[in-house]
C-alpha cells in the first residue's frame, strides 16, 4: 500500500505507542495465519489504521508472538479475529490490485516484478476474494473507473481522487449498524482522497520524467516537473479539507479505548505526512529512522 497513514509517535503516550506496535504486529501475524508466511510482506500502516477505525469499545488484550525479523525476540501483538482478520483480508485484496495497476502502468522491469508478485499471491487473492466478494467487486469497479480516467489523461484531480476514495470507502462494509457504517464511509472516503492526492504529489517528478499518468501533470502548469508554490498550496488546501472532513467523521464514531491512536493519526499524522511530502522530505525521514 502507500504507507502514508501514520501516527505522530512523538505525540503518542507510551501506552499508545505500545498499542500501535501491537496492532501492526497483530496484522502481520494475522496475514501469516490466514494466508501463509509470504503474506507477511504485505503488512502495512494503512490497514493497521483500518483496524483502529473499525475496533470500538475496550482495547483487546495483547499477546506475545514471534517475529520473523527478530527470531529470538517475542513481541506484543493484538489477537486475530474480527476487525484484525478483516484488515488482513483487505490487505491481500488491495495489495494485489495495486500490483495489477503497477503491471499495467509501470516500466518494463517494474511490470515484470509486479507480474511475478501477482503469481506469488494468486492463491491468497483467490481466498480473500471468496471471503470478501462484495468489497473485491467494488475494488474492481473503482479501479476500472480510475484506469479509464488515466487512459483519457483526465485533468480533474477530483474525479481521479474520487475513484480511489470510493474504493477505500468500501472498507466500511464491516460495520453492521447503518449509521455507524455511513460515518465510517465518510471517514474512509476522505482518508482515501488524502492517500491518492498525497501519492500523486510525491510521485509527480517521477511521473513527469516517465510520462506516466498523474492528474497533477494535466491540472497544473509544471515548472521543471514540479508545482509552483501557488499550485502546491492550492493542492494542499484541498487535501487539508479532506483531513478536516475525516476528523469530523471520527468524532461521530463510537468510543474506543484506542481513541488516542485514532485521533493522533487523523489530527497530527496525516497533516505531518502531507507537509513532509510537499517539502520532499518524507522518504528521507523514513530512511533516517531505519538507520
Amino acid at each position: 500500500m502507500f504507507g502514508y497513514v501514520l501516527p505522530r509517535k512523538d505525540l503518542l503516550s507510551e501506552q499508545g505507542k505500545t498499542r500501535y506496535r501491537a496492532a501492526y504486529c497483530g496484522l502481520c501475524r494475522s496475514l501469516k495465519d490466514n494466508y501463509g508466511f509470504r503474506a507477511r510482506f504485505l503488512v502495512n500502516y494503512d490497514m493497521t489504521f483500518l483496524y483502529f477505525v473499525l475496533h470500538d469499545g475496550e482495547g483487546a488484550p495483547t499477546e506475545r508472538c514471534s517475529c520473523p525479523a527478530r527470531p529470538f525476540c517475542k513481541k506484543d501483538c493484538l489477537p486475530d479475529g474480527g476487525e484484525m482478520t478483516y484488515a488482513a483480508d483487505l490487505s491481500i485484496l488491495l495489495s494485489v490490485w495495486k500490483l495489477r495497476d503497477a503491471a499495467r502502468d509501470g516500466r518494463y522491469f517494474r511490470k515484470l516484478a509486479s507480474k511475478a508478485a501477482q503469481r506469488l499471491y494468486r492463491k491468497a487473492y483467490q481466498k480473500a476474494s471468496e471471503r470478501r466478494p462484495a468489497e473485491n467487486a467494488v475494488f474492481a469497479q473503482q479501479l476500472s473507473r480510475l484506469q479509464a480516467l488515466e487512459d483519457q489523461n483526465c485533468a480533474s484531480i477530483d474525479r481521479a481522487a474520487d475513484a480511489f476514495a470510493a474504493l477505500l470507502r468500501a472498507c466500511a462494509a464491516y460495520r453492521t449498524d447503518e449509521g455507524e457504517r455511513r460515518v465510517t464511509e465518510l471517514l474512509l472516503y476522505h482518508v482515501g482522497r488524502f492517500l491518492y492526492l498525497t501519492d500523486a504529489l510525491e510521485d509527480l517528478p517521477k511521473d513527469e520524467r516517465s510520462g506516466s499518468y498523474n492528474p497533477l501533470r494535466y491540472r497544473f502548469a509544471l515548472q521543471g516537473g514540479r508545482l509552483s508554490e501557488r499550485d502546491k498550496q492550492c493542492l494542499m488546501d484541498t487535501v487539508d479539507a479532506s483531513i478536516s472532513m475525516a476528523a469530523s467523521a471520527l468524532e461521530l464514531l463510537p468510543a474506543s479505548d484506542d481513541d488516542e491512536i485514532r485521533k493522533n493519526i487523523i489530527y497530527y499524522g496525516l497533516p505531518a505526512v502531507l507537509h513532509s511530502v510537499a517539502a520532499g522530505t518524507f522518504r528521507k525521514k523514513k530512511r533516517g529512522k531505519k538507520q
